[in-house]
């Protein structure tokens, strides 16, 4: 199977146009943009006509809204009886339990075997997060045109405490697929059923190997602060194309996933496929496609198919501090820009396409980033002189102050070699945890001065008998040491002192005991200099507990680093400041935050 092999014009090959993320009725109460989605839709049906596809499959988010107004519930419904209802035959078997697949339908039977309607183009759909079912008996727009007749509604999930997806199966001559539909679940809710094995693909009971067999979906995919997303690895080896609904990035053209499962074609909500830009931001800025499908046995290729309806777009960022122009104040500032929506203007009279229906007043987006207050102006108030030339005149300019670039420190610890030895390491033996990650970590995360006992002793001492000054305390002896030695070396100088702090390192680490005997040794005598300033003193300073078996408050003022934790979880300290000069272990354990 590739997705680069040409698959010759048969007749009783699979054509299916491909689109995600209408949005039909976004910005409709918007007097110059109220018509782009209805528009680009109609351009979509009349692709599939053109192309004589048979059939159509979105992967969600047909409506901007799970409770559309009825004007736009209207045009929706029109345009569907437009370019999918009529007499033109259907030359593909729907040879699954209909039942069994449209079980959430009031009339759970697929549109073009039914005797009281004549569809020339049938429509499969699955739901996605903006036109999800809610409220009572947990209806959407959806439902609704299902049971007009006019979408074959798929993939709708009843039972969210285990996920069986019963694949829609359609033959064409020799050809045949199986399409698994997964309407949008919460990401959250989604990650838990696969974790705990709930999710079910059903494959067909007959010639299972026979099948082109499809999953469409519409989840997030990637990883972003805050939120759960759906894990390529999860898609089932056997599935051989993925049509991805819902994400923002295009990438229409299918590329191998992560896992064994096959192709993913992503048509997303920005440069391809995405028949609307929901949102101004540089993604939504470029070229819109459909993808025309073609299916021959085992073989496919994804066909992109440029949309000619869709209102012009410009996304560009301006730093004022990179301007070669004098920008001193606001009125030059405003000088400058105006000369920018004039280029960009000019730019895209000349990548218009022509079509009829593509509307004349572009969109554009300008963030302007500035240095200074006295170059900030009233982006509303500028925009007014465009509000005849630009269709979003009053959120054209987009104001901010340049945020100064920061370099962020790299990491000195290695999360996800931390993260492996945990899960595989008791919290007790924290000094093996220690040496157990120098051994595994890469060079980079390696300590170069200090020594890897050294350092297991002094961490251990911080996690299991309260004493958070512990690292400081052996670090700077490590380095006291480390420097005494290389300056007795004879003829030291700067080429060879690298080689004389590894010779030191590398004697240290061949003598364990003695440099976890020396980590004590400097501990004690720092604890018993401590012991005696807190009777002097009368304070209550972190020192080593008298037993084990003590129970004591702890006091957060003195814990810096380290926190209460209960197995492997991190829990903040609780109760009231301790009275008792001595400290014995805390309940829990503890763990170091690196």
């Amino acid at each position: 199977m590739s997705s680069k092999t040409i698959v010759q014009d048969d007749s009783e090959n699979f054509k299916i146009l491909v689109a995600t993320d209408l949005h039909l009725g976004f910005e409709e109460k918007n007097l110059v943009r109220a018509d782009d989605t209805f528009n680009t839709f109609e351009e979509v049906l009349q692709l599939a006509v053109k192309n004589k596809v048979d059939f159509i499959l979105l992967a969600g988010d047909l409506f901007h809204v799970n409770q559309p107004s009825i004007a736009s519930l209207e045009r929706c419904i029109s345009l569907l009886r437009t370019y999918c209802l009529g007499d033109k035959p259907i030359n593909m078997e729907f040879v699954c339990d209909q039942a069994e697949v449209f079980k959430h339908c009031n009339h759970p039977t697929v549109n073009f075997e039914d005797q009281n309607l004549n569809v020339s183009i049938p429509v499969f759909s699955i739901h996605g997060n903006h036109d999800d079912p809610c409220g009572y008996r947990e209806m959407s727009c959806m439902d609704l045109l299902s049971s007009m007749g006019l979408i074959n509604y798929f993939g709708k999930q009843t039972n969210l405490q285990e996920l069986k997806i019963n694949p829609i199966l359609l033959k064409k001559g020799s050809n045949k697929i199986a399409i698994y539909g997964l309407s949008h679940i919460r990401d959250e809710r989604l990650e838990r059923l696969f974790k705990d094995k709930k999710v079910f693909m059903n494959r067909p009971l007959e010639d299972v190997d026979d099948w082109f067999n499809i999953f469409v979906c519409h989840q997030n995919r990637v990883s972003r602060p805050g939120t759960k997303y759906l894990s390529e690895k999860c898609i089932p080896s056997h599935i051989m194309l993925t049509i991805w609904g819902h994400e923002h990035e295009s990438l229409i053209d299918p590329v191998r996933g992560d896992s064994s499962s096959g192709y993913i074609c992503q048509p997303g909500n920005s440069n391809k496929s995405s028949t609307v830009a929901t949102s101004m931001c540089k993604g939504e800025a470029g070229t819109k496609y459909v993808g025309l499908l073609t299916i021959s046995g085992k073989r496919f290729k994804m066909e992109p198919l440029e949309l000619l309806t869709v209102r012009p777009m410009h996304f560009e960022t301006v730093k004022l501090s990179e301007c070669d122009e004098d920008v001193s104040n606001s009125k030059k500032t405003q000088e400058f820009v105006r000369s920018q929506i004039e280029d960009i203007l000019l730019k895209l009279s000349l990548k218009r396409s022509g079509h009829p229906k593509q509307p004349k007043l572009p969109l554009i987006r300008l963030r302007v980033e500035y240095t200074n207050e006295t170059q900030h102006f009233n982006g509303i108030q500028f925009g007014q002189e465009f509000q005849d030339r630009v269709a979003n005149s009053n959120d054209m300019i987009l104001l901010r102050m340049e945020k100064k670039s920061i370099q962020k420190k790299a990491k000195c610890i290695d999360d996800q070699v931390l993260s492996n030895i945990m899960d595989n390491e008791e919290m007790d033996n924290i000094e093996h945890i220690v040496d157990q990650y120098f051994r595994t970590a890469n060079d980079e995360n390696q300590l170069e001065l200090l020594s890897v006992n050294g350092m297991a002793k002094a961490v251990d001492l911080v996690v299991n008998k309260s004493c958070p000054d512990a690292i400081n305390k052996v670090v700077s002896h490590q380095m006291k040491k480390m420097k005494n030695y290389v300056i007795k070396q004879e003829g030291l100088n700067e080429n060879n002192i690298s080689d004389h702090i590894i010779s030191y390192q590398s004697s240290r680490t061949q003598k364990s005991k003695d440099e976890a005997n020396d980590v004590r040794e400097v501990l004690s005598s720092q604890q018993h200099t401590s012991r005696s300033r807190n009777d002097s003193d009368n304070e209550s300073n972190i020192s080593f507990a008298k037993s084990d078996d003590e129970e004591i408050s702890n006091d957060s003022s003195t814990s810096t680093g380290v926190q209460n934790v209960r197995g492997k979880r991190g829990r903040g300290s609780r109760g009231s400041r301790a009275t008792t000069r001595a400290r014995g272990r805390a309940r829990g354990q503890t763990t170091l935050n690196f």
